[in-house]
């Protein structure tokens, strides 16, 4: 339906049309890659006009950045049903958290290109109201995980979860090639080597983290305020 001459008025019509615009973005999401998902797409596949797309959402990327959270969010709540609670190893809980990550490919992509795209054309209002909301998905993915492995500090926590998305985005950019070099993979088998498995690969840098944290304490990564002389 299309809603461009139906003007919303009261708090819920808005919250229908962000979540129809949120909807049209995640249902893109599995067509195109992310840097291909442009503002009027996803106008169309909303049933809007791109103007009134802008009424909801300040930028494409405050739109994607919206679909991470949600799907971030949708991964914790997996999690926290099907982590076993009496998990006592960094390896099979490692291997649930790949297997689950990867599974979710829209999650994956979102990842991969939050620091370097969607990142970049945000007001600081919605800047600060994304980060905040990672931040407390980074404590309460530390406590899924902690809670089966003996429990981590809110510095330790933070880490994790840091090192988890940054991996996750990072694996999935480095496994997924383009046709041309999937077509070089398959010609030479003498590249074999560089083409990596998403899931165990995430695997092992998930089990390697987890194992660290069993007998490190990290340190704070935090930026230092400067302070005057």
């Amino acid at each position: 339906m299309n809603h461009e001459f139906r003007r919303a008025r009261t708090e819920e019509q808005r919250a229908e049309r962000r979540t129809a615009i949120l909807a049209a973005a995640r249902g893109l999401l599995y067509d195109v890659r992310v840097a291909d998902l442009t503002l009027t797409e996803l106008a169309k596949r909303s049933g809007l006009a791109k103007s009134n797309v802008l009424r909801y959402f300040e930028s494409r990327e405050a739109v994607l950045l919206e679909v991470y959270h949600l799907d971030f969010v949708d991964w914790l709540d997996e999690l926290e049903r099907t982590l076993p609670a009496t998990a006592a190893d960094a390896e099979s809980v490692a291997a649930v958290l790949a297997e689950s990550a990867v599974r979710r490919s829209r999650m994956c992509e979102l990842a991969a290109n939050s620091p370097s795209v969607l990142e970049r054309n945000l007001s600081g209002d919605v800047a600060a109201a994304y980060k905040l909301s990672f931040v407390a998905n980074a404590h309460r993915f530390g406590r899924i995980v902690g809670e089966r492995l003996g429990g981590y500090s809110d510095t330790a926590s933070m880490a994790l979860a840091a090192m988890v998305i940054l991996g996750v985005g990072g694996i999935w950019a480095g496994t997924q090639p383009s046709p041309g070099m999937a077509a070089a993979y398959a010609a030479h088998p003498e590249l074999a080597v560089m083409s990596h498995d998403t899931e165990r690969s995430l695997r092992e840098y998930i089990a390697t983290v987890l194992t660290g944290l069993a007998h490190r304490e990290p340190q704070s990564v935090l930026k230092q305020k400067e302070t005057g002389a």
